[in-house]
């Protein structure tokens, strides 16, 4: 997931003047440096940094790339656009800035989310990963863009399947398992904009698919589809009756 979404990330900040950082506190440096070799032939004349925390740079930096170690994250102070993978406590100064992004992993049932979202990352996805045995590790991306949220979602759907492993909402109260599909199972999903619609009201199509991409694991775009056999299940009318289920179409709860 963090090789699909630092491509991501990486194609994005060499098209723009402030360049980036990257700043790498687990294990995933020599993979980081990886992904930053596919594009070598742009690193000149761009600035891209590389921060290994707590560690020195392994080998194989391409040329063009900077890199840089500090000891300790409280040590680390980024301007312009950052992507922190984190592992372990972070001071939320670190998180504050323009542009700035944070994916880690972390145990379940820790509050990262909401912290990232008070530290002024307001759109912020988790979802547990789940193996067979039953083990389970959050993994949360958070960032002030929505359209870097969807964009993590697309990569976080499109991944190859893990043997075994399937993803979790941890704010589904069913705790239902889903496998990793870009067609996936929808009924957790259609839970939530029920519940929703009971707390709110009538919303739109569009608002409930800014809902779903803010407060679900789920895609935007997937919103319509667990809203449309809401409706064919009787667990919700709609405005206009006939249609395609369009931006502006409002739903109520049955």
């Amino acid at each position: 997931m963090l090789v699909r979404y630092l491509d991501a990330w990486t194609a994005t900040v060499l098209r723009s003047q402030r360049g980036g950082t990257y700043v790498e506190c687990g294990d995933f440096a020599a993979d980081a440096l990886r992904v930053f070799g596919e594009f070598a032939d742009r690193l000149a004349g761009h600035r891209l940094e590389a921060v290994f925390v707590g560690r020195v740079a392994p080998d194989g930096t391409p040329p063009g790339l900077v890199v840089r170690s500090v000891a300790e994250l409280g040590a680390l102070d980024v301007a312009g656009p950052m992507l922190a993978h984190l592992s372990g406590p972070w001071p939320p100064s670190l998180v504050r800035g323009k542009a700035h992004e944070v994916l880690l992993v972390a145990e379940p049932g820790s509050d990262h989310r909401d912290r990232l979202r008070a530290a002024g990352l307001g759109c912020a996805v988790a979802v547990d990963l789940v193996a067979e045995d039953g083990a389970a590790r959050t993994l949360v991306f958070a960032t002030a863009d929505s359209r870097h949220l969807a964009t993590f979602k697309t990569e976080l759907w499109a991944v190859d399947e893990f043997a075994g492993i399937r993803y979790r909402d941890p704010y589904d109260a069913e705790r239902t398992l889903v496998d990793i599909s870009l067609t996936p199972q929808l009924l957790p999903l259609r839970r939530a904009l029920l519940a929703e619609l009971a707390r709110r009201g009538p919303r739109t199509v569009a608002e409930l698919q800014r809902f779903t991409l803010l407060e679900t694991i789920y895609r935007a775009e997937d919103a319509v589809g667990a809203l449309t056999a809401a409706v064919a299940a009787g667990q919700a009318t709609r405005e206009p009756e006939k249609g395609r289920l369009g931006s502006h179409t409002v739903l109520v709860v049955s």
